[in-house]
């Protein structure tokens, strides 16, 4: 009996070094993975100049509600700790414009802004933590390019793809060595432009975003 209860000891300890071992499994030179990624964003708000054939015409305030991002992304490691990716985002928010020259901040119009943005990536990614070592903390940066259009009734202002980049931090946890859960806050801008409405109608400024998202990653 006595053996019998050593040799289940040593199974069960057997077992769990193995869980161990496969959750802190890290991504290895070359391996090809995919994830996707959502959740929500604000966007900055501003004010701009509204011209018309370079003629000031009105001074509007853009302010932002809560708004959403989604995206997907394939990427491959570098390193177990450092990967490359390109990356798809779309951005979303409802804008409410207001008068920037009245007192009264009277409302000129409701609409939204959208975000479309191809972006390449480099993520570090730390050595695990915890008793596993599932749990990996991240940070990574990006740069590419994004077209943004604001619109409200009968009127669409968009811009040409804009310089974008991007910065974020995060923590993602192994549930095996395929499948990766991830946390992160990221901000997001890209460089002043010209938005072009209707009529000759147009204003110049950036759009600038921090976003808390969360995603899965699955590596192959």
């Amino acid at each position: 009996m006595k053996q019998a209860r050593s040799a289940a000891v040593v199974a069960i300890a057997a077992l769990a070094g193995g869980a161990g071992i496969a959750s802190a499994q890290t991504l290895s030179l070359g391996d090809i993975y995919v994830k996707g990624f959502g959740g929500a964003t604000w966007p900055s708000n501003f004010d701009t100049t509204l011209k018309e054939d370079g003629e000031q015409i009105a001074s509007p305030s853009f302010d932002y509600d809560t708004g959403y991002t989604l995206g997907v992304a394939v990427g491959a490691a570098i390193t177990p700790n450092f990967s490359m990716e390109i990356e798809y985002s779309h951005r979303s928010a409802d804008v409410e414009i207001t008068d920037g020259d009245d007192d009264d901040e009277s409302v000129i119009a409701n609409g939204d802004t959208s975000a479309n943005a191809l972006m390449v990536n480099a993520i570090y990614m730390f050595d695990g933590m915890g008793a596993t070592g599932a749990m990996r903390p991240y940070l990574g940066g990006g740069i590419g390019g994004a077209k943004v259009e604001t619109s409200i009734p009968d009127q669409d202002y968009e811009s040409d793809t804009l310089l974008a980049y991007q910065v974020f931090g995060g923590v993602g946890y192994d549930l095996n060595p395929n499948v990766n859960l991830y946390a992160e806050g990221r901000w997001f801008q890209t460089e002043s432009g010209r938005f072009d409405g209707p009529g000759g109608d147009n204003y110049d400024d950036k759009f600038e975003t921090f976003d808390l998202l969360v995603g899965m990653r699955y590596s192959f």
